[in-house]
């Protein structure tokens, strides 16, 4: 068993407006910083999508605003390689300054050809107090060769830490594909919440502040799970929340990476 009051459920929901607007400053000025950064000299670029994926970013933001208040270790986890020596510090040691906890380290691994999924599980497995986070398309989840290591029945909420994954689905595709997902997804260990990210162009600052709010719902059940599971009182397999992003093709992971590849 673990010490579950590191999971807490918090009180606090909404961000203010003024955050929410530093919020998303916040966001666009790390994509237009990431993007100068790429267009630089070749030895200067760095793939990572943390940086430079909308979606990575958008995650890493509002993750990063929910896991601080409650004092939660976080990790990022993403495919591929990073030539970068460090990431920087957490979006919210800079939007909250003067912060008692001071200037936070980002901790994000890179897992090469290995599923970062697959890898997230593994860390959460190892580490109780870890909440790992991973953005994976669909179609990453669904591989035939990692499916079975994608189970959310791997974890124990009693036992292990966390695992939250943010899943890119097509803006364009059908209702009945969004039926087809959610039962694959439940069969194999989660509950899943949905984000509209198309509304980010019309409206930001209201799709910020749904993600700020949906945030809160999955930590909030993460919490419930642990303490239920130290309890004995679950009498089913536990499902783990799952965050599922309707987006443009630009956001696309994969094809941000592509991007990427060629630009090296």
């Amino acid at each position: 068993m673990i010490d579950v009051t590191t999971w807490t459920v918090h009180a606090t929901r909404e961000p203010s407006p003024h955050f929410i607007a530093a919020m998303d400053r916040r966001w666009r000025d790390g994509l237009q910083c990431a993007q100068e950064h790429k267009d630089g000299p070749a030895h200067t670029a760095s793939p990572c999508a943390w940086r430079q994926c909308p979606l990575h970013a958008l995650a890493l933001l509002h993750v990063d605003r929910a896991a601080h208040k409650r004092r939660l270790r976080t990790q990022y986890f993403g495919s591929g390689d990073c030539t970068a020596t460090g990431h920087g510090f957490t979006p919210m040691s800079d939007l909250i300054p003067g912060d008692m906890y001071g200037p936070e380290s980002l901790e994000v691994a890179h897992t090469g050809s290995r599923s970062p999924l697959a890898a997230a599980i593994e860390a959460a497995k190892s580490d109780p107090g870890l909440l790992a986070v991973t953005v994976i398309t669909e179609s990453q989840f669904v591989d035939i060769d990692t499916f079975d290591e994608h189970s959310g029945q791997l974890l124990r909420p009693a036992m292990h830490g966390a695992v939250l994954p943010f899943v890119y689905a097509s803006a364009d595709e059908t209702e009945d594909d969004a039926w087809e997902r959610e039962d694959l997804l439940r069969a194999n260990g989660y509950s899943t919440y949905t984000l509209d990210a198309t509304v980010m162009g019309e409206d930001p600052h209201a799709a910020h502040s749904n993600l700020a709010i949906l945030m809160e719902d999955v930590l909030d059940e993460i919490a419930h799970l642990k303490v239920d599971a130290s309890a004995r009182i679950v009498s089913h397999a536990s499902l783990w929340p799952l965050i599922v992003v309707r987006a443009p093709e630009t956001w696309n992971p994969a094809r941000v990476a592509t991007r990427s590849q060629s630009h090296h």
